[in-house]
């Protein structure tokens, strides 16, 4: 199962309401709430050929809080964020989900 541009349009709205409405909200409460987004999201989609379409959620997510984090650290190169907060700071130290394996479909028929 692929999923279709109204899907990962959705998740990105969902995930953009949600860092909007953080305000001053710490970094981790924040991300715990998008992890509960991206898990449901990912683990109905995991079966089948997802992984552009999860690589370009991931991607989307990734930006939206490095941008979040560079508008409170008031920051004005905003074009430095993946360096100032890398890969290994989002997800090691705030904890944002990692899990974007897809299944493919002959493991996914032991699961019926």
């Amino acid at each position: 199962m692929i999923p279709k541009k109204k899907a990962r349009t959705t998740v990105k709205a969902k995930i953009r309401e949600l860092i909007q409405n953080a305000g001053a909200k710490p970094a981790q409460d924040l991300i715990k709430q998008i992890n509960a987004v991206l898990t449901g999201w990912v683990n109905y989609f995991r079966i089948g050929n997802s992984s552009q379409a999860f690589s370009e959620v991931r991607d989307y997510t990734e930006m939206k809080i490095r941008t979040l984090l560079t508008r409170r650290k008031r920051r004005r190169k905003r074009s430095i964020g993946w360096q100032r907060w890398s890969n290994e700071y989002l997800y090691g130290v705030l904890g944002l989900y990692w899990d974007w394996k897809v299944l493919p479909l002959k493991s996914a028929e032991s699961f019926r």
